[in-house]
């Protein structure tokens, strides 16, 4: 099957929750977004070494469920701040209040969430490495293990 054919939207648009979890479980959350407004993918070094792709939600969007005592964070600028597991050390989310965004976000690492089939999701590359946060390409999500196994 070609990557074009393996592009295909499965996903339906409008908001929905969403759950998702760190690698152990210990820190789980809740957020209501819909994936067909965009997502996110950056190519600074903590985006890249962390493997985030993201999409922002507005506070009353996104709920902690559980793992608040595993919470850690980290914050290299003070606008936004990067929330990992304690336990398995993955980065989860971040939140933060950055005017140019809309105010107060939190923002999901897409990559921890349970069960959802993101394919065909339109994701937006920007370019953060320089700190001009250019758009430098955008494409649909296709996610390559299950392109494989329609081969």
């Amino acid at each position: 099957m070609t990557n074009t054919a393996s592009a295909q939207t499965t996903m339906t648009s409008g908001v929905r929750t969403y759950r998702g979890s760190c690698h152990c479980g210990a820190l789980r959350f809740e957020a209501d977004f819909d994936p067909s407004e965009g997502t996110t993918r950056c190519n600074c070094t903590i985006c890249k070494k962390t493997a985030w792709w993201g999409t922002l939600v507005r506070p009353g969007a996104f709920r902690l469920v559980a793992g608040q005592e595993v919470l850690g964070g980290y914050s290299r600028t003070g606008a936004g701040h990067a929330h990992f597991c304690k336990t398995c050390g993955l980065r989860v989310f971040g939140h933060g209040d950055i005017p140019e965004l809309g105010g107060e976000f939190y923002s999901v690492n897409l990559n921890c969430l349970d069960g959802a089939d993101l394919t065909g999701v339109p994701v937006t590359y920007h370019d953060g490495l320089h700190d001009t946060w250019e758009q430098i390409g955008a494409a649909p999500y296709v996610d390559p293990f299950t392109a494989v196994k329609q081969a």
